[in-house]
């Protein structure tokens, strides 16, 4: 699950006693609270007998430093059952969880100048977060520098030799939108340029070129887009180097509930029992 926005949630929680369901990890790709070490006590508190992998999300780091409230979410989970983790994997089980929030390239519509100025314009993510011991305000530039470590990071992974399952777990969406443009593109359309960054290459397999062959994740988990998400992407034309895909899943809660405002939460088919077998 993704996006509980717990600082703006009422009334809700997780399922707990018998109507928990049962399973060997939870996933939270991001946007559980601000402070990513407020997150980390959360999730001890109310999961208190599995591992819990836990990504960041923009929200997380509002109101902070963004590489500050990170370090104190390691320390605040070091020790525990909890991963809070940024450009670092964990082996659990049989499975590697390869984690990282993937800030955006803002490269979807072919106008990245464009498009990190409407993000800077509009989104609270680029006034509400510091970053260089809170001397500077957070930029898009700075999430373009951390969106392409991130791909690295990724990448290099996705080279390496495993021996079994690997599951991505990014914040920031790893595909294209189903978005018709308007001729030319309105602000509110280049908007999604700061929510989707397209890595479907991520998600193809590639030869040895000397760094090791691709072989794309079993599955990837991704949040912030308030929206479900489930279907199959990539595969390689080439059958010489295979034909493996990529399950991509988001399920956010979004917003509320807020009563007696708000009875309900955002994303109407959010699934908080929602189990994934690998």
């Amino acid at each position: 699950m993704s996006d509980l926005h717990v600082e703006l949630t009422r009334g809700w929680e997780l399922p707990s006693g018998d109507a928990r369901p049962e399973f060997d990890v939870m996933i939270v790709a991001g946007d559980l609270t601000p402070r990513m070490e407020r997150g980390v006590k959360w999730l001890l508190d109310r999961v208190p007998d599995r591992p819990v992998v836990y990504c960041m999300g923009n929200h997380e780091a509002y109101g902070e430093d963004i590489d500050r409230t990170l370090a104190k979410a390691r320390a605040a989970a070091a020790g525990t059952h909890v991963h809070a983790l940024e450009n670092e994997t964990v082996r659990i089980g049989n499975v590697t969880f390869v984690v990282c929030a993937l800030w955006t390239d803002f490269a979807l519509f072919g106008d990245q100048r464009r498009e990190m100025a409407v993000a800077a314009d509009r989104l609270n993510d680029f006034k509400k977060i510091r970053t260089g011991r809170y001397v500077e305000r957070f930029r898009p530039a700075h999430a373009l520098a951390r969106h392409r470590a991130s791909r690295a990071f990724l990448e290099a992974e996705l080279r390496k030799d495993r021996p079994g399952p690997l599951v991505i777990v990014t914040h920031h969406a790893c595909r294209r939108p189903e978005l018709r443009l308007s001729d030319p593109p309105k602000p509110d359309e280049l908007l999604s340029a700061a929510y989707y960054s397209d890595l479907s290459a991520l998600m193809t397999p590639a030869p040895d070129d000397g760094r090791g062959a691709l072989r794309p994740a079993d599955l990837w988990i991704h949040g912030h887009t308030h929206s479900s998400f489930d279907a199959v992407i990539g595969g390689a034309t080439d059958a010489t180097i295979g034909g493996a895909r990529t399950r991509v899943l988001c399920n956010p809660k979004g917003y509320g509930p807020w009563p007696p405002r708000e009875r309900s939460w955002e994303n109407p088919i959010f699934n908080e029992k929602l189990i994934i077998e690998i």
